[in-house]
């Protein structure tokens, strides 16, 4: 229930920006992103990625694997749907300006995986995620 009222909020707070001037700063957009990947909340999750957002498999890919906050609903919700123990924990963390890099334990899956994830965050939103694998 926190990860659905956290992306609320954030959601929020973007469509809010005009009256408040407050953004989500690039720590709350990736953990309300983490959060609702938890909960396996497939709207709340896609909903923190810009509508253009570019997701590439691999750094160093030139090309996205997903491309849209659509293509990541609908690539999630599969994800979510095949494995619904499914679940990342944190093992760290760096934010350096509007870039987050997570360090992940995904269990739920068939094996445990290991991931580092890099997010750029611009104007409140996910808008290009590299994975190191």
């Amino acid at each position: 229930m926190r990860s659905i009222i956290t992306a609320i909020l954030l959601m929020s707070n973007i469509m809010n920006t005009d009256a408040q001037n407050v953004q989500p700063t690039p720590l709350e957009v990736v953990q309300a992103q983490l959060d609702a990947y938890n909960k396996q909340d497939v709207k709340a999750f896609a909903a923190v990625f810009a509508p253009d957002v570019k997701i590439y498999n691999r750094l160093g890919d030139t090309i996205p694997s997903l491309t849209g906050r659509e293509a990541v609903e609908k690539r999630y919700k599969e994800l979510f749907d095949k494995y619904p123990k499914n679940y990342s924990t944190l093992a760290g963390r760096i934010v350096e300006g509007n870039y987050v890099i997570d360090h992940e334990v995904v269990t739920g899956r068939e094996q445990t995986v290991r991931i580092v994830a890099i997010y750029e965050v611009k104007d409140g939103m996910i808008s290009r995620c590299w994975f190191i694998r």
